[in-house]
């Protein structure tokens, strides 16, 4: 069993009831937060937790809204039993320890109680992880300059979770997704609310697209992350886009949502 808990859902740009893209991955073998924006420590609080609940950390690339919230994550860690793990790109990792470097220049390293996990930006990576646990990325489109990786983990008896956001639609991720229970995939646009915009020239994917990458992955369930302000009070129209009259489940969560697998 998995439980899935949203904390936030919106993008770089959100604002009023969705934060920035955050999710908690909880399993009876290791807990692990996916991404770490501004407000991770509020984001956790809202639902009953802490920094020290977080045992690994997976962060997909290094803008902002993915890893501001680092150094108060470690801060708020500081008296936690065991070390945080990271698990990012090698950019990324040296992004997220000037960041720390910077917010707490009095800090030496001995309070920086981590230990990091340098994963492939270059192609395909797979990583062990406790307890049976499979840690798989690859490297998708992405800005220049700003590698990202798209995720799966695999747990023992058969539970799969995929992630992707800041991403064109792209073979990598299908595949990366084949047959997983839940994708996680951003929706930074909607092709019915914003029919004249195009998502890859920003480097993102619009509800259509993540719809469409999760049916060709034949994964059981979608989950919509990473809103735009356009399609963030409208879920229903994302969920009728994204699903595009088949059976794919598709879920919008807000954030604090929980999903038992």
């Amino acid at each position: 069993m998995a439980e899935i808990i949203f904390l936030g859902t919106g993008g770089a740009f959100s604002a009023g009831k969705r934060s920035n893209v955050a999710v908690m991955l909880k399993t009876e073998e290791l807990s692990t937060l996916i991404e770490c924006g501004p407000s991770i420590l509020q984001q956790l609080a809202r639902v009953g937790l802490c920094a020290g609940n977080v045992e690994h950390l997976f962060v997909s690339h290094s803008h902002g809204d993915h890893v501001l919230g680092f150094p108060m994550l470690v801060l708020g860690r500081l008296k936690a039993a065991d070390r945080l793990h990271v698990y990012a790109g090698p950019n990324t990792i040296a992004t997220l320890k000037m960041l720390w470097t910077l917010a707490y220049a009095d800090f030496d390293s001995h309070y920086l109680r981590t230990d990091w996990h340098r994963l492939s930006e270059r192609g395909a990576d797979k990583t062990d992880l406790p307890n049976g646990v499979v840690l798989q990325t690859f490297e998708v489109p992405h800005p220049p300059g700003v590698q990202t990786l798209a995720a799966r983990w695999d747990f023992p008896g058969g539970l799969s979770v995929a992630f992707a956001t800041d991403t064109t639609p792209n073979l990598a991720t299908v595949e990366l997704a084949r047959g997983c229970d839940i994708l996680i995939h951003e929706a930074s646009y909607s092709a019915t609310l914003q029919p004249d915009q195009d998502p890859s020239i920003h480097f993102h994917s619009s509800a259509q697209q993540a719809g469409q990458i999760a049916r060709d992955a034949g994964c059981d369930r979608l989950a919509l992350v990473h809103l735009g302000t356009e399609g963030s009070d409208h879920p229903d129209v994302l969920a009728k886009e994204a699903r595009a009259d088949t059976s794919l489940d598709v879920l919008v969560p807000d954030d604090g949502d929980r999903v038992i697998l």
